[in-house]
């Protein structure tokens, strides 16, 4: 990706889509969440981002947004929170969801 170009929304529907593959299993729960939260078009939109690239390159993307929507401490976590959030969607906060989490919030 050459030049950041996506609404908060669509970030947020692309970052919440990533974190939702870690356990392999894209559920019913978790795609209404991330509709919720971004929107349906959001979501489409991002899902078909998605299957473009391969995990680095997305997970390089979401790195790329890290000055725009969440450089500072506050933002950050606001974003760690819907993660969470969506990690319980499935009704279950499984050992790879909680190691993604970790992750994630050291690389943010």
């Amino acid at each position: 990706m050459s030049e950041l170009k996506w609404s908060y929304d669509e970030f947020l529907a692309f970052l919440l889509i990533y974190i939702s593959h870690v356990d392999m299993e894209f559920t019913d729960n978790e795609k209404e969440y991330v509709k919720i939260k971004s929107g349906e078009s959001n979501f489409d939109k991002m899902m078909a981002e998605f299957d473009t690239m391969t995990d680095y390159q997305a997970f390089e993307t979401i790195l790329a947004y890290k000055g725009v929507y969440y450089p500072t401490p506050e933002q950050k976590q606001e974003l760690v929170d819907k993660m969470i959030a969506i990690f319980h969607a499935d009704h279950e906060f499984n050992i790879m969801e909680k190691g993604l989490l970790q992750f994630m919030e050291r690389m943010m």
